[in-house]
């Protein structure tokens, strides 16, 4: 039986906590515990392999996946666009949120600022807290034992800490507040180059059969069922197409080049129809919505304010190509379904990057989508 390989953190309750402090590298005491590793557990199993742990620390997991020495990373890592040019990013499994944990008699803001180093939220409390809050210098400490932040808060050598929504009720103490952004922080398995092309959607399939399962999994770990729907992940492979926009344009702005590239926005409709014709689907409407799709990421282009490229385009291009396949793909799954219309919840993923008006503009055209392509199933034999 072959082997999966999964880096796991083995400090990051409640997806992967270890007994053992982790290191970087395989041990055979490295036992962890936590949602991502039931999930391991039983998603291994299903796919026929033998599962293999292999603890990372934070800073490494990017040259862990990109050098692979895991195939597969699951300890609540974070989709962002800078990870997600390399590999495969899968659907969501859970949502959360970056959180400030304080004392009551703490600063605010907070003077100095403990968070673990290398993640998304070293990068967040840089951005939020880094130079001066409200007036006051505000010092953020990068520390490599996250286990230890509510420890150095307690002795008081700090006056906040970073978490997220997940960790805080691991962190948190009696007496003690916390401040929590909007849960847009979704969390998800990530696959490394050399096994992207099929362990990637063998992967996003297996969470797909296995919603019912991980929502009752969630409840038990999160305290939270936040189930996860297709229309849900389709309106999230959408926000991560407009994620980005920003790298796109500070790539064309460099080159003084024009935001408008017509010859490319028709092989992109032409590319949409093309898989909505061989998925059996609506293809006048597949391609509608993908080019209400384009208009927005235009106008989040011409929304950014980004400077320097941080991203090539030759980098994000095929990412963007994935991910309108995979859209096309949960068109097939929601319209084989006759899913319920889309809550607004689902929509505020979206709204980092689109305006109200946007987000109505947008709503409005998922509405239409959805009708179509139930009445083009409705037509189907066997329906």
């Amino acid at each position: 039986m072959p082997t999966l390989r999964v880096g796991t953190s083995g400090d990051y309750p409640p997806f992967s906590l270890s007994p053992q402090a982790p290191g970087d590298g395989p041990t055979d005491r490295f036992a962890p515990e936590g949602f991502d590793i039931e999930v391991a557990q039983r998603m291994a199993r299903e796919l026929g392999f033998d599962l293999d742990l292999h603890p990372f620390a934070w800073p490494q997991l990017t040259a862990g996946i990109t050098e692979g020495r895991f195939d597969l990373a699951m300890s609540g890592v974070t989709w962002r666009p800078e990870r997600a040019v390399h590999g495969w990013m899968s659907r969501a499994v859970a949502a959360g949120s970056p959180c400030m944990v304080s004392t009551m008699a703490d600063a605010d803001p907070p003077r100095r600022l403990v968070v673990n180093r290398g993640g998304v939220l070293e990068q967040w409390a840089r951005k939020r807290f880094g130079g001066e809050a409200g007036g006051v210098p505000t010092e953020v400490i990068a520390v490599d034992d996250n286990l230890s932040l509510p420890d150095r808060l307690e002795r008081g050598e700090v006056d906040a800490l970073v978490t997220d929504s997940f960790e805080v009720r691991h962190f948190s103490r009696d007496g003690w507040r916390f401040q929590c952004e909007p849960p847009l922080d979704r969390k998800v398995y990530w696959v490394a180059p050399h096994q992207a092309e099929q362990l990637g959607p063998a992967v996003d399939a297996w969470i797909q059969r296995n919603e019912a399962w991980l929502r009752h999994r969630r409840e038990a770990w999160f305290g939270d069922v936040q189930a996860r729907s297709d229309i849900a992940h389709l309106l999230d492979l959408a926000a991560r197409r407009l994620a980005f926009m920003p790298a796109v344009a500070a790539w064309k702005a460099e080159r003084k080049l024009t935001i408008e590239d017509p010859e490319r926005e028709q092989q992109v409709l032409k590319a949409a129809a093309a898989q909505a014709v061989k998925r059996g689907l609506n293809a006048a409407a597949v391609r509608t919505w993908f080019a209400h799709q384009i208009d927005l990421a235009k106008a989040v282009q011409r929304r950014s304010t980004n400077t320097k490229p941080t991203l090539a385009l030759e980098r994000i291009r095929p990412v963007l190509i994935r991910l309108g396949e995979r859209q096309v793909e949960t068109l097939q799954a929601i319209a084989s379904s006759l899913s319920k219309e889309p809550e607004l919840a689902h929509f505020q993923v979206l709204r980092p990057w689109l305006t109200e008006p946007e987000l109505v503009r947008l709503r409005n055209a998922l509405l239409e989508l959805l009708r179509k392509l139930n009445a083009t199933s409705a037509l189907q034999p066997g329906r």
